[in-house]
This record gives C-alpha cells, structure tokens and sequence, in this order.
C-alpha cells in the first residue's frame, strides 16, 4: 500500500502522489491507496524530487529536422541547436533506450491542406527566417528547396519546403540514425504539436502514456507551445532544459523555464534524467 502520509494531487482520473518528505509521484497507480507501482525511477529537478513510471514515460523530440539545422542547406554550422543535437545523442537518447522509453519524434509535415489553412501570423514568421550562412534562401512553405550537397559530396533533392517524406523534413541526420521501430513519427502543422490537429495525442494515449520528457528546439515556441497544450491535456511535463535551445534572447528561454517550474511541470538536465535511470527502481528492496 502507499504510504498514509501521501497527500492526493489531482481528481480520481489523474492524479499524483506527494510525500512528506516533498516527493512528487508521478507513477500514476490505479488507486491512491495501490501497492507502490514498479519500475519507478527517481529524478532530482531544479525544485523537487520527482519519481516516474517508464512504462508511462515517452521522450519528446520537437523540430530537430535538417531543416531547420543542416549545415547541408547552409544553415550556420554553430548553430545552438546543434548543442542539443549532441546531448540527446550522448545523453539524451541513450538514457532512454536504456530504461526502455520510447520515442516521438515530433516535426513539422505539411499538406496541401495544411499549407492552404496555415493562419497568416505562421505564414509571416517563416518568411523572415533568415538564419542561413550564404545566399540560399527558402521562399515559403511547401516551395521546391532544389539541389542539396552533402557532406560526403552526393547530391540529393531536398524536397519541398516542411513536406512529409522529404530530406528536409526527416530529423536532423544524425538523429534519423537513432530512430528505432518503437518509436512514434509524427507529423505537426503548427508549432504545437498538441494543438488537437496531430496524431500525437493518440499515439501516446494508445500506448498509456501519462509523463512526457521534452526536447526540441525552439524552447519558447514549438517547444513550448506543444509542452504547453500537453500539460493542458493532463501530461506530465518534464522539460530537458540542457536538450532545448532558442534563437530568442537568453531572456525568453529563462521565462519559460521559470513558468515550467512555477506551474507547467519540472525542469530537470539531461544528466539528473541518467542519474535517475542508474538508480532505476525494480521493487519493494529499491532493487535495480
């Protein structure tokens, strides 16, 4: 049984257990009173200790698509999102497999539909992307991005502009070299991919996922906007302040986080998430 010191967080459909001791439990038993749900990992975050279920969890990648970070279609090759790329490749990613959470990879895929309905105000702020090194340009969504050299010296077709199946709009190379069978590829058509127009919502539900890890760039936008909704929708949010990165202000960055911890979830590093894998609880002897 739970301990009778477990103050109730939440209505009888979702809800989260706090301990005397300033424990989130966040496992999502059946019951308040239910046996101690296992495995469980523990987490220290920036304000609280935190404990999840794996088997409830997903790590959620947002918009790390050779679009946006292809050194390949000229974008800058210091790009901050290229820092990111690298802690879900070397901490991230790996800590994940390890503790058997899937993946979703979550990008911008458009239709015809999609580019004919897109609300004016997106329209406008892809338009003033300007964030290339040398002279190639994007002209609106959906356009033909024509001839990209790799890095190995062959020449592909990038594909229109954020389309499903293009080479633009697969994840960042290196990242699409991780993606495994289990994982969930899905399609957005805003920045939030939890707005209600994706398949996310189902994919995860479908699989009884309760707690969602974030990553991703923008952290304030697409980032944000999907953490957002999600936690509107009764998600359990984590944001992996160390695998998200902006091209806003550092000041927008601080703002979001500050309202992660100040209501929307628990921020926490890539690094307190593998600790907390190493420290993976299988039972009642806290045995791992």
């Amino acid at each position: 049984m739970q301990s009778k010191q477990q103050e109730v967080i939440g209505g009888k459909g979702n809800f989260w257990l706090r301990s005397e001791t300033d424990a989130f439990d966040l496992t999502h038993p059946p019951t308040p009173t239910s046996p101690m749900t296992y495995p469980r990992i523990p987490l220290e975050t920036a304000t609280a200790h935190v404990v999840i279920d794996p088997t409830k969890a997903a790590l959620v990648i947002v918009d790390l698509q050779n679009y946006f970070l292809s050194p390949c279609l000229g974008r800058p090759s210091n790009a901050i999102g290229l820092k990111v790329v690298d802690k879900l490749l070397h901490c991230a990613i790996p800590t994940c497999r390890k503790a058997g959470i899937p993946i979703l990879w979550l990008n911008w895929g458009l239709s015809e539909q999609d580019i004919d309905d897109m609300p004016p105000t997106i329209v406008k702020g892809f338009a003033a992307d300007n964030n290339f090194e040398g002279p190639r340009r994007i002209e609106s969504l959906g356009s033909d991005i024509g001839s990209v050299e790799l890095e190995d010296g062959s020449v592909i077709e990038g594909g229109r502009a954020l389309m499903p199946n293009q080479w633009n709009s697969a994840s960042y190379t290196p990242l699409k070299e991780k993606h495994e069978p289990q994982d969930m590829e899905i399609d957005k058509n805003r920045l939030s991919g939890f707005w209600g127009g994706t398949a996310a919502e189902g994919a995860l539900k479908s699989r009884g996922i309760k707690t969602l890890l974030f990553a991703g760039a923008n952290t304030d936008q697409c980032v944000g906007t999907s953490l957002i909704d999600a936690c509107m929708k009764g998600w359990d949010c984590l944001l992996l302040s160390d695998a998200c990165a902006t091209t806003s202000p550092e000041f927008s960055k601080q703002c979001f986080e500050f309202n992660v911890v100040g209501g929307w979830g628990f921020l926490l590093s890539c690094e307190n998430l593998a600790k907390g894998v190493d420290n993976l609880q299988t039972g009642p002897g806290g045995e791992s």
